[in-house]
């Protein structure tokens, strides 16, 4: 295990096996959704964080048109620990230019996130916004990616 300066609480995700600490780092910022982050900013906040204990990072296609994921996979791949050491959530459906939760897009967008995250897995996929989106089609594609 990789020493932090202090010890975030670890809380088990449902029945996953995915121990989460209890405060996420949320990536939108990295996307310059709230003003300009440099790339050495967000490398050195995610190595804090890091440091700190948090082990769970969040992020979305929709943040800063892409920007997010791009950023938070360089400052992951910057970090230099193994893999199963921090626990990556991204999305789906909802991007810049609009929503889309058809299985194909879906597909897409999970080996585009892959690529900009610099990753081979992601450990949690969440439908973004999916308030503005048909309930069915979302529900039905996503099991078709997931299953078929």
């Amino acid at each position: 295990m990789w020493k932090t300066e202090s010890k975030v609480n670890l809380r088990e995700l449902g029945n996953t096996g995915l121990k989460l600490s209890s405060v996420g780092f949320g990536a939108s910022p990295l996307g310059n959704v709230f003003g300009p982050v440099s790339e050495q900013d967000a490398i050195a906040s995610v190595r804090k964080a890091f440091h700190l204990g948090i082990n769970f990072f969040d992020t979305s296609p929709y943040y800063g048109g892409t920007l997010s994921e791009t950023m938070l996979g360089k400052s992951l791949k910057a970090l230099e620990v193994p893999r199963n050491e921090y626990i990556v959530s991204t999305k789906c459906g909802r991007y810049a230019d609009g929503f889309d939760f058809s299985a194909e897009r879906v597909s897409k967008s999970i080996d585009e996130s892959l690529a900009r995250l610099q990753l081979d897995y992601v450990d949690i996929l969440q439908c973004h916004d999916i308030e503005f989106g048909n309930l069915d089609q979302v529900f039905f594609n996503l099991l078709k990616v997931l299953f078929y």
